[in-house]
């Protein structure tokens, strides 16, 4: 009897959790405030929060890949409006001046890049959820 290859927790299925983790830790820190003052609590929960439909991933949950589908884009919507967020309503000192033009565009380059790589990790992963034999083999 020959072992079917494209079976279980393997392959792009790997890539997907580990390559996840950095950017969901990433997307916790954006989502609970700055860089360098976020609250460390609220960012860990947003963190476990996020990663929970990795976890379905491991465990073989039949419900894995509709609730991953359904992570990435709620994450990518929410790294969206957290850059608008940004840009709309930039955080300053009381007494500081609003942002110029040139501040600004300095600061939306680097959001732009964020909603990119959200928008494309979900488009990606959505798609090999949707149409990869593996996943159809692993949990359907």
């Amino acid at each position: 009897m020959k072992r079917n290859d494209k079976e279980g927790i393997g392959g792009w299925i790997v890539v997907y959790v580990i390559g996840s983790i950095p950017l969901l830790m990433a997307y916790s820190m954006g989502l609970s405030g700055w860089f360098f003052e976020y609250p460390v609590g609220l960012m860990l929960a947003i963190f476990i929060l996020l990663a929970l439909p990795l976890l379905l991933v491991l465990r073989r949950s039949p419900k894995a890949p509709q609730w991953n589908i359904a992570a990435l884009w709620i994450t990518a919507a929410l790294m969206i409006l957290r850059s608008i967020s940004v840009m709309l309503f930039p955080m300053s000192g009381d007494d500081a001046p609003p942002p110029r033009g040139d501040e600004l565009l300095a600061v939306a380059q680097p959001l732009g890049a964020i909603v990119a790589v959200a928008l494309g990790w979900a488009i990606a992963w959505t798609q090999y959820f949707k149409n990869s034999v593996r996943v159809r083999n692993t949990f359907c």
